[in-house]
């Protein structure tokens, strides 16, 4: 198995990234426009891309501030049954978030495009949390 690792120091409060990471308005700030999300564990959280595809997100645990854990039940086959996980601690005036996708059955060309993909995505997660402005799908960065 193999794992997706990512750290990322955001200047703002545990509890306005955590709501990033779990609600609705949040997630679209920075992932996908396009999504159905509810802060409610054992929710079926839906993230659609267009005509890249979709992945839906189970909740499996949410600790407000702490940490927020989905399992991956439907979309990319190399990402059903892996796990994310977004954990937070207040260091020096900023967020750390510590995110994790694993459980990946191999390592492949896909799992290191997914690997630059987060890394975009969190840098956006950043900048939303910072500055009110992400770069949510469709306008995210094409890494090609």
């Amino acid at each position: 198995m193999a794992d997706i690792l990512h750290r990322v120091g955001i200047a703002c409060v545990p509890e306005k990234v955590f709501a990033a990471l779990s609600e609705k308005q949040g997630l679209a700030g920075w992932w996908t426009k396009d999504v159905d999300a509810s802060p409610t564990v054992g929710a079926i959280n839906e993230f659609r891309f267009g005509d890249r595809g979709f992945q839906h997100m189970k909740v499996v645990e949410l600790f407000p501030g702490k940490r927020v854990k989905w399992l991956c039940v439907d979309g990319a086959k190399e990402w059903i049954g892996t796990e994310f996980t977004f954990d937070l601690r207040e260091t020096d005036g900023l967020t750390v978030l510590l995110f994790a996708q694993r459980g990946w059955k191999e390592q492949g060309e896909f799992m290191h495009y997914c690997s630059t993909k987060w890394g975009t995505y969190l840098v956006g997660l950043k900048s939303f949390c910072e500055t009110g402005k992400g770069s949510p799908f469709p306008n995210d960065v094409d890494i090609g």
